[in-house]
Formats: structure tokens, C-alpha cells, sequence
């Protein structure tokens, strides 16, 4: 199995995508954006620095890739849980939802929390005339603070917005669709991903005829794209555990591998801006098979960048949940002291950082929480099989 180095490894990449989404969000709460950015500075006045600057700006301009990742590693997670637990089908479902849940519950009422502060501090925001998409997100969601919202974010379900505008939930559903079907692939992982892979190929030519079938967009767009990423990283855990491929093909220089999966994250974080994100999905699920089998094959030395990505994995979900509501509250606060809804300066890599330290008090007041939990219901399980026995 995966020792403890290894599995903090592979939540180091949890870690460096979750980083990455709240980098990519703090534009949208902070900056003015690429566009809007290039009309109040064009690039005929612009020098080298201005560039290299801009280039930064856009490699955190797909803050989705990064959920892609996420779920190419919750398959892997999941056969690894499988693997490792043996799980009967209601303890399975106990667990995750234990897992998901609590943390979720508590985001939901530091949400409410965050966006009603943001509301007493700066109320006007909540009326503002400005056409910019997160603006008039600020004003439809204000709208929507009540409890039909609420009771719709409590089964991760949008409508017509999540409570206090947090978006990234979103995904949490499509995590939720996959743990419904999770254990019925768990032991057919090349039929999981062949399923999927057709799935995804059909949508690109009958997603909308499914629409008329299934009027519920979530759903349909998880099972012509999302599946497919889930049933990856099913088959790469089977690919190294069980069929071995790591005794069966020629061991490449590592470098071949640190050098393609870079090339690869480049191309799909960029990607972005010129072809279908759907290429670019796919790419980001490719860089995560490649570094999860570099991780676990390869021998690594831990050094400080490792560490540091190894704490972000430690409370990537919590900081995943929490900061998109808590920039919302900062912005409140900045509008409030500048009068200013846009912002043309590079201010947003603060905010980020704030972020992802107030995400360490929620991580252990609330998630860890939630881990204590379930180690006491592995704890209960155990007992309760020895005692059948």
C-alpha cells in the first residue's frame, strides 16, 4: 500500500490546486481582470516586466482545471479507501458523507456569517448598478439570502444561486454524484473509464438533445465530462496496484516525467484562452495521472516546497469551502474604505494570503472535527467486527 510519505505527497497536489483556485478567485473578487485590464492599459505601452507580470496574472485564470484535479484524485482516493477498509456499501456512504458534510454544514454558516457582515458593512455594494459579472453576482445573491436559497445549498443544489454566493460549491455536487455510483465501479475501473470516455464523446454531439431529457444541467454535465476524471483516477490506482505497469514497462528518467507533466499543467492552465476548456480538462486530468504515478514510483526528497505544498493539501477542502465567502466580506470592507468596485492594481495575491490562513482556524475548529469523527467510526466498526467473529 501507500506509505505516509507517499499519501502526504499525493495531497501536496491537492494542496497546489486548491492554492491555485483561491489565487484564480482572488482576481475575480480583486482585480479588474484580463480584459477590462488590457482596455485601461494597452500593450503598445507595455515593456517586458508588464508582460512577464500579465503572463502570471493568466496562469491562474482557470481556477476549474484545478477542480478537475480534485477529482482525478478523489477516484484514486476512493479505490485507495476501498482498498485499504474493505468497505460494506452503508459504512462506504456513512463515511463520505461524514467526511463531506460536517466541514460543508460548518462553511455553510461561516457563509451566512461573512456575506450578512458584508452586508451591514457596505449594504450599498448590495444595489450597485455595476454590469461586471461579480458585481451583479453580489446583487442577484443579496436578493437571494433567504432560506429557499439556503435549503437548496444544503443538498448542494443552485437555485437560482448558492446562499451568500459561494460558487464553488458547485463542485461538491458532482462530488456527491460520483460517491452515489463510486461503489459499483470500484472493482471494474477499465469498464468505469470506458463508459465514461464514450460518454464524453457522445456529449460533444448530443449534450443538449440530453438536456431535453434530463433538465438538470449538474447532472448532465456529469456524465458527459465530469465522470470520466473520477473513473481516471480509478485507473490509475488499478494501473499501479493491480495490473503493476510499473513492472511491465521500461522505468523512464524521471525528468521525462517532471518535464512532460509541467509542459502538460502549462499548456492546460493557458489553454484556457484560446481553445475549448474541455481540451484543457482533460490535459489537467492527464498532468494529475503523471504526478501521481511519478510520486508513487519515484523516490522524492522532501524539501521546503513539498512541506509547504503538503500543508496546503492538510486544509484544502476547508480553504476550498471558506475563502471564496470570506473575499466577498474583504471586498465589502475595500469598497467601503476606497469607494472603488474595480481595482486595476495587483492587490488580490493579499487577500489570497489571508485566506489561506484563516483557513487553518476553520480547518481545526471544523474539519478536523469531522476527521476525529470518523476515525472513532472506523474505531466502532472494527470492534464491532471483531465481536461478530
Amino acid at each position: 500500500m501507500i506509505n505516509k510519505e507517499k499519501l502526504q505527497l499525493l495531497h501536496s497536489i491537492r494542496g497546489f490546486a486548491a492554492l491555485v483556485v483561491v489565487i484564480g478567485h482572488a482576481k475575480f473578487h480583486f482585480w479588474s481582470g484580463g480584459t477590462e485590464y488590457l482596455k485601461m492599459f494597452p500593450r503598445e505601452t507595455w515593456g517586458i516586466l508588464d508582460y512577464l507580470t500579465f503572463a502570471l496574472d493568466m496562469l491562474t485564470s482557470n481556477p476549474a482545471l484545478m477542480v478537475i484535479v480534485f477529482f482525478v484524485l478523489s477516484g484514486f482516493f476512493i479505490a485507495y479507501s476501498y482498498d485499504s477498509n474493505n468497505w460494506k456499501l452503508k459504512h462506504f456512504y456513512v463515511n463520505r458523507t461524514i467526511r463531506i458534510y460536517a466541514p460543508y454544514l460548518g462553511s455553510i454558516l461561516a457563509t451566512i456569517l461573512f456575506f450578512w457582515l458584508a452586508t451591514k458593512i457596505n449594504n450599498e455594494l448590495f444595489f450597485s448598478s455595476n454590469p461586471s459579472e461579480y458585481n451583479q453576482g453580489l446583487v442577484e445573491s443579496y436578493q437571494n439570502f433567504n432560506l429557499k436559497t439556503l435549503g437548496w445549498s444544503m443538498i448542494f443544489v443552485s437555485n437560482p444561486v448558492y446562499i451568500g454566493y459561494n460558487d464553488p460549491y458547485w463542485s461538491l455536487l458532482i462530488e456527491a454524484m460520483f460517491y452515489v455510483i463510486a461503489p459499483y465501479f470500484i472493482k471494474r475501473p477499465k469498464i468505469f473509464l470506458y463508459v465514461t470516455v464514450c460518454l464524453m464523446i457522445l456529449g460533444f454531439s448530443f449534450k443538449g438533445a440530453l438536456f431535453n431529457v434530463i433538465p438538470f444541467a449538474p447532472l448532465v454535465n456529469f456524465i458527459t465530462l465530469y465522470s470520466v476524471f473520477f473513473a481516471l483516477g480509478y485507473f490509475i490506482y488499478w494501473l499501479i496496484f493491480k495490473y503493476k505497469v510499473q513492472e511491465r514497462i521500461p522505468k523512464l528518467n524521471v525528468w521525462v516525467l517532471n518535464i512532460s507533466s509541467i509542459l502538460i499543467l502549462v499548456f492546460a492552465m493557458y489553454g484556457n484562452l484560446f481553445i475549448n476548456h474541455t481540451i484543457t480538462y482533460i490535459a489537467g486530468g492527464i498532468f494529475t495521472c503523471i504526478m501521481i504515478y511519478r510520486m508513487i514510483i519515484y523516490p522524492i526528497k522532501i524539501t521546503f516546497i513539498h512541506k509547504f505544498f503538503i500543508s496546503m493539501g492538510k486544509i484544502s477542502y476547508s480553504m476550498y469551502l471558506i475563502h471564496f465567502p470570506f473575499f466577498i466580506l474583504l471586498y465589502a470592507i475595500l469598497v467601503r474604505i476606497t469607494g472603488q468596485e474595480v481595482f486595476y492594481s495587483r492587490i488580490y495575491w493579499i487577500p489570497a494570503a489571508i485566506a489561506v490562513l484563516i483557513s487553518y482556524p476553520f480547518y481545526w475548529l471544523v474539519e478536523h472535527q469531522s476527521l476525529k469523527l470518523i476515525r472513532w467510526y472506523k474505531g466502532y466498526l472494527k470492534r464491532g467486527s471483531g465481536a461478530e467473529k
